[in-house]
Protein backbone atom coordinates (compact mmCIF):
# COMPACT_ATOMS: atom_id res chain seq x y z
CA UNK A 1 0.00 0.00 0.00
CA UNK A 2 2.92 2.74 0.99
CA UNK A 3 4.49 1.63 -2.32
CA UNK A 4 1.15 2.42 -4.41
CA UNK A 5 0.68 5.51 -2.52
CA UNK A 6 4.58 6.90 -3.07
CA UNK A 7 4.40 6.34 -6.96
CA UNK A 8 1.18 8.27 -6.77
CA UNK A 9 2.94 11.08 -4.96
CA UNK A 10 5.37 11.29 -6.81
CA UNK A 11 3.56 11.88 -10.11
CA UNK A 12 1.53 14.38 -8.16
CA UNK A 13 4.56 15.98 -7.69
CA UNK A 14 5.19 16.16 -11.39
CA UNK A 15 2.33 17.40 -12.38
CA UNK A 16 1.57 19.64 -9.65
CA UNK A 17 5.07 20.41 -7.76
CA UNK A 18 5.51 21.32 -4.36
CA UNK A 19 6.44 25.14 -3.62
CA UNK A 20 7.82 26.74 -0.42
CA UNK A 21 5.01 29.33 0.57
CA UNK A 22 7.53 31.74 1.54
CA UNK A 23 10.21 31.51 -1.61
CA UNK A 24 8.68 29.22 -3.84
CA UNK A 25 11.60 26.93 -4.18
CA UNK A 26 10.17 23.30 -5.89
CA UNK A 27 9.65 20.09 -4.03
CA UNK A 28 8.74 21.17 -0.84
CA UNK A 29 6.08 23.82 0.81
CA UNK A 30 8.41 25.22 3.43
CA UNK A 31 12.29 24.79 3.44
CA UNK A 32 14.90 24.53 5.86
CA UNK A 33 15.83 28.20 4.61
CA UNK A 34 12.44 29.85 5.55
CA UNK A 35 11.89 27.78 8.44
CA UNK A 36 15.03 29.11 10.21
CA UNK A 37 14.00 32.45 9.71
CA UNK A 38 10.68 32.01 11.47
CA UNK A 39 9.90 33.16 14.93
CA UNK A 40 10.46 30.01 16.84
CA UNK A 41 10.00 29.26 20.50
CA UNK A 42 12.52 28.87 23.03
CA UNK A 43 11.89 26.33 25.55
CA UNK A 44 8.95 27.95 28.26
CA UNK A 45 7.48 27.81 31.62
CA UNK A 46 3.60 28.06 30.19
CA UNK A 47 2.56 29.11 33.41
CA UNK A 48 5.37 32.05 33.72
CA UNK A 49 6.21 32.06 30.11
CA UNK A 50 9.88 32.75 30.83
CA UNK A 51 12.34 30.63 29.91
CA UNK A 52 12.83 27.09 31.34
CA UNK A 53 15.00 23.94 30.63
CA UNK A 54 12.83 21.23 27.67
CA UNK A 55 9.73 23.75 28.42
CA UNK A 56 9.33 22.69 31.97
CA UNK A 57 7.45 24.14 34.74
CA UNK A 58 9.75 25.72 37.47
CA UNK A 59 9.24 25.41 40.89
CA UNK A 60 7.84 28.32 42.31
CA UNK A 61 5.75 28.24 39.59
CA UNK A 62 4.41 25.18 40.32
CA UNK A 63 4.09 25.82 44.12
CA UNK A 64 1.66 28.89 43.07
CA UNK A 65 -0.18 27.12 41.23
CA UNK A 66 -1.07 24.53 44.34
CA UNK A 67 -1.56 27.74 46.38
CA UNK A 68 -4.52 28.27 44.10
CA UNK A 69 -6.56 25.43 44.66
CA UNK A 70 -5.47 25.04 48.32
CA UNK A 71 -7.46 28.45 48.49
CA UNK A 72 -10.65 27.19 46.67
CA UNK A 73 -9.32 29.45 43.50
CA UNK A 74 -10.26 25.96 41.22
CA UNK A 75 -11.23 27.73 37.80
CA UNK A 76 -7.59 29.46 37.98
CA UNK A 77 -5.96 26.01 38.32
CA UNK A 78 -3.52 24.72 35.65
CA UNK A 79 -3.67 21.48 35.66
CA UNK A 80 -1.48 20.73 32.47
CA UNK A 81 1.89 19.40 33.63
CA UNK A 82 4.21 20.64 30.59
CA UNK A 83 2.88 22.54 27.47
CA UNK A 84 5.29 22.27 23.84
CA UNK A 85 5.05 24.57 21.15
CA UNK A 86 7.10 24.90 18.36
CA UNK A 87 6.14 28.56 16.53
CA UNK A 88 4.47 31.45 16.40
CA UNK A 89 0.98 31.12 14.53
CA UNK A 90 1.56 34.62 14.17
CA UNK A 91 3.66 33.76 11.82
CA UNK A 92 2.21 34.33 8.36
CA UNK A 93 4.10 31.44 6.53
CA UNK A 94 3.09 28.67 9.76
CA UNK A 95 0.04 30.09 9.50
CA UNK A 96 -1.09 29.70 5.49
CA UNK A 97 0.36 26.37 5.76
CA UNK A 98 -1.80 25.75 9.05
CA UNK A 99 -4.99 26.82 7.24
CA UNK A 100 -4.40 24.73 3.83
CA UNK A 101 -3.63 21.60 6.12
CA UNK A 102 -7.19 22.09 7.83
CA UNK A 103 -9.37 23.69 5.98
CA UNK A 104 -8.27 23.01 1.87
CA UNK A 105 -7.75 19.21 2.27
CA UNK A 106 -3.81 19.23 1.54
CA UNK A 107 -3.18 16.46 4.07
CA UNK A 108 0.33 16.55 2.30
CA UNK A 109 1.21 19.37 3.83
CA UNK A 110 1.16 17.42 7.38
CA UNK A 111 3.96 15.35 6.47
CA UNK A 112 6.63 18.38 6.16
CA UNK A 113 5.08 20.25 9.47
CA UNK A 114 5.20 16.68 11.23
CA UNK A 115 9.17 16.66 10.15
CA UNK A 116 9.89 20.05 11.61
CA UNK A 117 8.21 19.33 14.53
CA UNK A 118 9.74 16.12 15.67
CA UNK A 119 12.94 18.02 14.63
CA UNK A 120 12.26 20.59 17.72
CA UNK A 121 11.03 17.96 20.01
CA UNK A 122 14.27 16.40 19.52
CA UNK A 123 17.09 19.24 19.12
CA UNK A 124 15.28 20.38 22.50
CA UNK A 125 15.85 16.96 24.10
CA UNK A 126 12.63 17.01 25.46
CA UNK A 127 12.14 13.44 25.68
CA UNK A 128 15.53 13.17 27.28
CA UNK A 129 13.42 14.41 30.72
CA UNK A 130 11.58 11.28 31.06
CA UNK A 131 12.63 8.26 33.17
CA UNK A 132 13.27 4.80 31.16
CA UNK A 133 10.38 3.24 32.91
CA UNK A 134 7.91 6.64 32.44
CA UNK A 135 8.38 6.58 28.97
CA UNK A 136 7.30 3.64 27.90
CA UNK A 137 3.92 2.56 25.83
CA UNK A 138 2.63 0.74 29.02
CA UNK A 139 2.89 4.46 30.90
CA UNK A 140 1.91 6.88 28.02
CA UNK A 141 -1.03 7.11 26.06
CA UNK A 142 -0.89 9.69 23.09
CA UNK A 143 -4.54 11.45 22.38
CA UNK A 144 -6.26 13.99 19.91
CA UNK A 145 -7.69 17.00 20.38
CA UNK A 146 -11.75 15.45 19.95
CA UNK A 147 -13.94 17.67 17.06
CA UNK A 148 -17.54 17.89 17.92
CA UNK A 149 -19.26 15.51 15.41
CA UNK A 150 -20.29 18.06 13.40
CA UNK A 151 -17.20 19.75 12.99
CA UNK A 152 -15.59 16.57 11.70
CA UNK A 153 -18.22 16.20 9.38
CA UNK A 154 -17.68 19.21 7.90
CA UNK A 155 -14.50 19.23 7.53
CA UNK A 156 -14.18 15.79 6.73
CA UNK A 157 -11.06 14.46 9.08
CA UNK A 158 -9.62 15.62 12.51
CA UNK A 159 -6.50 17.38 11.97
CA UNK A 160 -4.98 16.30 15.52
CA UNK A 161 -5.75 12.47 15.09
CA UNK A 162 -3.46 13.10 11.61
CA UNK A 163 -0.77 14.40 13.79
CA UNK A 164 -1.24 12.19 17.35
CA UNK A 165 -1.10 9.02 15.19
CA UNK A 166 1.83 10.11 13.76
CA UNK A 167 3.74 10.86 16.70
CA UNK A 168 2.45 8.00 18.27
CA UNK A 169 3.58 5.36 15.82
CA UNK A 170 7.04 7.32 15.83
CA UNK A 171 7.59 6.87 19.06
CA UNK A 172 6.00 3.34 19.19
CA UNK A 173 3.50 4.52 22.20
CA UNK A 174 -0.62 3.60 22.70
CA UNK A 175 -2.69 5.89 20.59
CA UNK A 176 -6.82 6.33 21.31
CA UNK A 177 -8.65 8.67 19.61
CA UNK A 178 -11.60 7.66 21.37
CA UNK A 179 -10.69 8.32 24.99
CA UNK A 180 -11.76 11.99 25.20
CA UNK A 181 -14.78 13.22 23.57
CA UNK A 182 -16.51 16.79 22.92
CA UNK A 183 -19.71 16.62 24.18
CA UNK A 184 -20.90 20.22 23.40
CA UNK A 185 -20.93 22.15 20.17
CA UNK A 186 -18.68 25.44 20.97
CA UNK A 187 -17.93 28.61 19.61
CA UNK A 188 -14.66 28.87 18.16
CA UNK A 189 -12.28 30.55 20.61
CA UNK A 190 -10.78 32.99 18.72
CA UNK A 191 -13.65 34.57 17.71
CA UNK A 192 -14.41 35.02 21.36
CA UNK A 193 -14.00 38.03 24.40
CA UNK A 194 -11.25 36.92 27.03
CA UNK A 195 -13.79 36.65 29.59
CA UNK A 196 -16.69 34.38 27.19
CA UNK A 197 -13.44 32.29 26.32
CA UNK A 198 -12.97 31.21 30.30
CA UNK A 199 -16.42 29.75 29.99
CA UNK A 200 -17.05 28.37 26.84
CA UNK A 201 -15.68 25.13 26.93
CA UNK A 202 -17.53 24.58 30.52
CA UNK A 203 -17.96 21.08 30.82
CA UNK A 204 -17.40 20.36 27.44
CA UNK A 205 -15.02 16.96 27.06
CA UNK A 206 -15.85 13.95 29.01
CA UNK A 207 -14.18 10.31 29.08
CA UNK A 208 -16.27 7.39 27.91
CA UNK A 209 -16.41 5.26 30.93
CA UNK A 210 -15.80 2.08 28.91
CA UNK A 211 -12.13 3.67 28.44
CA UNK A 212 -11.43 4.81 31.69
CA UNK A 213 -9.10 2.31 32.41
CA UNK A 214 -7.08 3.31 29.82
CA UNK A 215 -6.09 6.64 31.29
CA UNK A 216 -5.56 5.44 35.05
CA UNK A 217 -1.77 6.51 35.92
CA UNK A 218 -0.72 7.30 32.25
CA UNK A 219 1.92 9.84 31.06
CA UNK A 220 -0.63 11.46 28.56
CA UNK A 221 0.37 13.24 25.60
CA UNK A 222 -1.90 15.46 24.20
CA UNK A 223 -1.16 16.73 20.64
CA UNK A 224 -2.63 19.14 18.30
CA UNK A 225 -1.79 21.52 15.52
CA UNK A 226 -3.05 25.03 16.80
CA UNK A 227 -3.57 26.65 20.25
CA UNK A 228 -5.38 29.59 20.21
CA UNK A 229 -6.77 29.84 23.35
CA UNK A 230 -5.07 27.56 26.84
CA UNK A 231 -8.65 27.33 27.79
CA UNK A 232 -9.13 24.07 25.77
CA UNK A 233 -5.92 22.31 26.78
CA UNK A 234 -6.80 23.53 30.45
CA UNK A 235 -10.18 22.38 29.93
CA UNK A 236 -8.83 18.80 28.85
CA UNK A 237 -6.48 18.31 30.66
CA UNK A 238 -8.74 18.57 34.00
CA UNK A 239 -11.03 16.09 33.02
CA UNK A 240 -8.15 13.98 32.07
CA UNK A 241 -6.77 14.91 35.84
CA UNK A 242 -9.98 14.22 37.46
CA UNK A 243 -9.79 10.44 36.13
CA UNK A 244 -6.63 9.62 37.31
CA UNK A 245 -4.43 10.63 34.42
CA UNK A 246 -0.59 10.97 36.16
CA UNK A 247 0.60 14.28 33.86
CA UNK A 248 -0.74 15.80 30.96
CA UNK A 249 1.67 17.14 28.51
CA UNK A 250 0.52 19.25 25.38
CA UNK A 251 2.72 19.49 22.42
CA UNK A 252 1.01 21.32 19.02
CA UNK A 253 2.75 23.62 16.64
CA UNK A 254 1.96 27.13 16.80
CA UNK A 255 0.46 29.09 19.60
CA UNK A 256 -0.44 32.55 19.83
Amino acid sequence: MSIIKNIINFFKDILSPKKCFSCNKEWTFLCDKCFSKLDNFEPFCYICKKKSDKFSIHKKCLIENKLLSWKNFNDKKIYLDRVIVMTHYKNDIIKKLIIHFKFYWKKDIWTELWEKLWNFVKNNNILDSFSTEDFSPLNILTLPVPLHFFKKIKRWFNQSEIIAKKFASTLNLCYNKNVVIRKKYTRQQSRLSRQDRLHNLDNSFKIKNNLLDNIDNKIIFLIDDVVTSWTTLNEIAKVLKQNWAKKVIWITLASN
